[in-house]
């Protein structure tokens, strides 16, 4: 399998001092890049807990994970992404979407794909130092620079959204059910968007997403994860199983972004213990790296996951066993 590479991705819904210790502890635990999710309502400053996560790391790459062309301009991300670039040593990854949480709790709608691609092509051209358009004539960033630029990944759902991003970007973060020929399919779409790209794309990504939680009671697991296997049903769409389905149509009617992802989420209890399986990585210790084992095998070039904590622990606990008893294992045997 060669190298495993391992994103840990936080939300921030605990205080900024137990992220920045949860930072810190994904790089001693030996994860590759954290990513601090962007949702100004509901979780703390994403570039203000990145900024002094880069002062207080210094492997592990720091990302967006992810912002939006909404709720903030293509020239403050472009700026607020070239100074953690700078304060990192090299370290930024820009993760962009069409936005979620952080739209909809403004009562706002994400983006569309034509103005993902254009936010994109602007933020790029910012780093960089080039000139963009803008309402009077044209801008810059006065400190933008090549090597100032950082990946620029998207996160991507549905067919024209992943082949998107394998044209424009310089890597695609993704979520499928379990099913192979699903994941297959996806990276299909992937594929063809790199067919069709002008930029170089021999350090291009295929990220894949799951949250996780390990337990010796899988059912416990499954309790873990639900709050995200909630959100991911929402708006999943590829094909489901039927129980699934029925969850999602559940979730359309009860979700509230204001709990969206959190542990204590009240629209969780909507998902049955059988659909878990279909969109997170849960169970026993064995049971997880499995399943982490196939899916790189399938042709991922990155797993990105998103700890849940069993019983009411720390979220510390499952970055913690999660290294332990998946990474470690895993890359002792690769």
């Amino acid at each position: 399998m060669g190298k495993l590479f391992f994103g840990l991705e936080l939300h921030e819904y605990y205080d900024a001092n137990t992220i920045l210790a949860e930072i810190q502890l994904g790089e001693q635990l030996g994860y590759d890049a954290v990513w601090l999710g962007d949702s100004q309502m509901i979780w703390r400053e994403m570039y203000v807990l990145l900024g002094a996560a880069a002062k207080v790391t210094s492997r592990v790459l720091l990302g967006t994970g992810v912002t939006n062309p909404i709720t903030r301009l293509p020239v403050v991300t472009a700026s607020a992404i070239t100074t953690l670039q700078e304060l990192s040593g090299g370290r930024a990854v820009l993760g962009v979407g069409t936005g979620d949480s952080s739209v909809r709790t403004l009562g706002l709608k994400p983006a569309n794909l034509a103005t993902l691609e254009r936010f994109v092509s602007d933020v790029r051209d910012l780093c960089f130092g080039r000139p963009v358009g803008a309402a009077k004539g044209e801008v810059r960033l006065s400190f933008g620079a090549p090597e100032k630029c950082p990946p620029i990944v998207v996160a991507a759902r549905g067919p024209k959204s992943l082949r998107l991003g394998g044209r424009i970007a310089d890597g695609v973060i993704f979520s499928t059910g379990r099913s192979g020929s699903i994941l297959q399919n996806a990276i299909g779409y992937i594929q063809a968007g790199l067919k069709e790209r002008t930029l170089p794309s021999a350090r291009f990504q295929i990220i894949f997403m799951r949250p996780v939680a390990i337990a010796p009671e899988r059912k416990k697991a499954f309790a873990a994860v639900r709050p995200h296997v909630a959100r991911t049903l929402l708006s999943y769409p590829w094909e489901m199983s039927e129980a699934a389905a029925t969850a999602k149509k559940k979730l359309e009617e009860v979700y509230n972004y204001y709990e969206h992802m959190n542990p204590t989420a009240l629209h969780q209890e909507s998902i049955p213990d059988e659909v878990v399986p279909e969109f997170a990585i849960a169970g026993t210790a064995a049971d997880c790296r499995e399943q982490v084992v196939d899916l790189f095998e399938q042709g991922i070039d990155q797993l990105h996951i998103r700890p849940y904590s069993v019983d009411g622990a720390p979220r510390s606990s499952a970055i913690e066993a999660f290294a332990k008893e998946v990474i470690k294992p895993l890359r002792h045997k690769s």
